[in-house]
């Protein structure tokens, strides 16, 4: 480091020291703020990594590789968070490129050469090698420290309060990295923040992997284990001790060739809170082609929603999802350093899945191999903010690139937009184009795999609507008919309701082919539509399906999505109760007759309505006091605006 620089700190040191600064500090769950005009900070650090889990270990170690000092404060006692302690050691998606790399090839080798053979990367050997690179570029580590107060100078922070084995200790930092993986740190100071789905906050469903010996090598099965709040202490620790104890963890034995080992220390979390960020990256902007031109790297998968209730997230979800089946659809996602800074503020970033996107994009942007390279940009985004003496918003992206291209985090070949996919495996993605031309379209509309030829029809617009029109007219061809009344539904064009309603009368057991798997049923999903067209005529066909369901036994080939008879009838039920919301949002004059059925149903003590959580058909999860709360709130909202009115 020059020696401009190092005058540069310690006058700004001098300077700061002269001034008042505010100590936010958590106390009982609470967050208390008080001026603390005497802080003299023993140690000094360039940067401070709050986390080191999955993209806090690399930002620590590029951080400290550059040159920088380093701190890394740790609650548990090891790096790698997910991918080691969580124990999820396999790569889903995410694009290649960067220090990640490097590591695993070492941890490879390792594994390679006498240690206990792993299936996906050896958690434990990770451990060790993410240790000794640190410990190598002179990262001062520190495990079994959590942090409890932020000592804040208007937007900059100045330094951080944690409690570890030496008690209550303290530092000042130059640039603080949040990689705490729920925004807890810049929680902490008030940055905003949001987290879950609007309906009702909840976030996707978390694991609890068990780590056992197979033939030798280890392995790990992880089953989704129901929800929790993580941000609750309490919830957290109850969703600890339920998912412990579930059959599929606990069997009670285990055959010779599969020795149970542990469960995993850390459970399986995919989502928390979204900072709101100097930019903010939502699921829209990237289906409308509004994206960044200056990006940190490429995160790269679908929209990889666990939740099987996805009756209740947001519309364009659904559209995507549910009318065109395109789940299985992987997209890049250019992500820019903006949304790595929490808004407002000089010196703080975030690393990892609390960046500034939204709930629907946050599961596609939270891949490992993805939080692995934001760590790496957030630590050379620190040092180009050091070296340059700017706030981090400030910084130029032409002196940031060339740093990301030399590590590799920034790859340009990682921007594919979207293909789709037969499987995780790279040799078996196929890039595709929107559909342009109405031939294209036609074929596609009349094939098992009618998706992306629905959503191209979508981008086209209205241009288009005459022609769908014509082949949703015709009687030959049933595919053609009935993906055209999806296509014109998107729209909003209610010429659709008709065939849409026929499918929903006969319960279309059809599944398309569109994605890889978690296609959905084309008699529900015609319920949505229908729903989103406001379409009164059914709404007594609605409540009807909702009190009988003997009626629904499962008849899908889809058995990856629907399990049993229960699990097929949660899905006519949640679609049934959210499109008769839609429907009431247009028509108040119909909501006392549905409050009048569905209240009674879903307060009954008796009421239960069970799905199946992935991977396996066996564990059930009751959606009873989710349905109940999102009908519950619903009402009170019909009742403020009827007092309003």
């Amino acid at each position: 480091m020059t020696t401009r620089w190092l005058q540069w700190m310690q006058a700004m040191h001098m300077e700061k020291e002269a001034t008042d600064m505010m100590l936010y500090q958590r106390e009982q769950g609470n967050v208390i703020t008080k001026p603390s005009e005497s802080t003299a900070f023993i140690q000094t650090y360039d940067v401070i990594v709050v986390g080191l889990g999955t993209a806090g270990a690399i930002a620590a170690i590029t951080a400290a590789r550059n040159g920088l000092r380093v701190l890394g404060l740790e609650r548990l006692t090891a790096m790698g968070g997910a991918g080691t302690v969580g124990a999820i050691v396999g790569y889903y998606y995410g694009s290649k490129g960067g220090l990640f790399e490097e590591i695993d090839t070492e941890v490879h080798h390792l594994d390679s050469v006498g240690y206990t053979k792993a299936g996906g990367i050896n958690a434990e050997l990770k451990k060790y090698v993410l240790d000794q690179h640190a410990l190598d570029a002179g990262v001062s580590l520190k495990f079994e420290s959590t942090v409890i107060g932020v000592y804040m100078e208007g937007a900059a922070a100045q330094g951080v309060r944690w409690i570890g084995p030496c008690g209550v200790e303290e530092a000042r930092c130059h640039i603080l990295i949040d990689a705490s993986g729920d925004a807890e740190i810049t929680t902490m100071i008030g940055a905003a923040s949001k987290m879950g789905r609007a309906i009702d906050g909840k976030v996707q469903p978390y694991s609890n992997p068990v780590i056992s010996i197979q033939n030798e090598a280890v392995r790990v099965f992880y089953t989704d284990s129901g929800y929790v709040d993580q941000t609750n202490a309490s919830d957290l620790s109850q969703a600890i001790i339920r998912s412990a104890c579930m059959a599929t963890h606990l069997p009670d034995r285990f055959e010779e060739s599969c020795k149970f080992l542990k469960l995993a220390p850390q459970l399986g979390i995919r989502e928390g809170r979204f900072i709101e960020g100097e930019e903010q990256v939502t699921f829209a902007n990237v289906l409308e082609d509004r994206l960044s031109d200056q990006p940190l790297f490429y995160a790269y998968s679908n929209i990889d929603n666990h939740g099987k209730d996805i009756a209740f997230e947001s519309e364009l979800q659904q559209d995507w999802a549910v009318a065109a089946s395109m789940w299985g659809i992987t997209m890049s996602v250019p992500i820019p350093l903006g949304a790595i800074i929490p808004k407002g503020y000089d010196n703080v970033m975030v690393a990892g899945r609390s960046l500034a996107i939204d709930h629907d994009l946050a599961a596609c942007v939270r891949m490992k191999r993805d939080m692995q390279k934001c760590g790496e940009a957030a630590a050379l985004a620190a040092l180009v903010a050091i070296q340059d003496q700017l706030p981090l918003r400030d910084i130029p992206y032409a002196r940031l690139k060339p740093l990301l291209l030399r590590n590799g985090c920034l790859r340009p070949s990682n921007h594919v937009r979207f293909k789709e996919s037969l499987s995780t495996q790279d040799d078996s993605i196929t890039s595709f184009g929107w559909l342009t031309k109405h031939e294209e379209i036609h074929e596609g509309l009349r094939s098992l795999k009618p998706g992306i030829a629905i959503w191209s029809s979508k981008r086209i617009g209205a241009a288009i609507n005459a022609t769908l029109r014509g082949w949703m007219s015709q009687q030959d061809d049933e595919h053609l008919r009935k993906n055209s009344a999806f296509a014109l539904a998107l729209q909003g064009d209610a010429s659709a309701i008709p065939v849409l309603r026929e499918m929903m009368r006969e319960r279309d057991t059809f599944v398309p082919q569109t994605s890889r798997k978690y296609n959905q049923v084309r008699g529900y999903a015609s319920i949505y539509m229908l729903g989103k067209l406001k379409d009164t005529e059914i709404v007594t066909e609605l409540l009807d399906i909702m009190l009988n369901r003997e009626q629904f036994v499962n008849l899908s080939t889809d058995v990856e999505f629907i399990n049993h008879n229960d699990e097929y009838f949660f899905q006519y039920f949640s679609f049934s109760l959210m499109a008769l919301f839609r429907i009431a949002e247009q028509h108040p004059e119909i909501r006392k007759s549905i409050a009048e059925v569905i209240v009674p149903l879903v307060q009954d003590p008796e009421f239960s309505i069970m799905v199946t959580l992935k991977p396996t058909k066996d564990l059930n999860f009751d959606m009873a006091e989710t349905v109940r709360s999102i009908v519950l709130e619903q009402l009170e909202r019909w009742q403020t605006e009827a007092v309003h009115s």
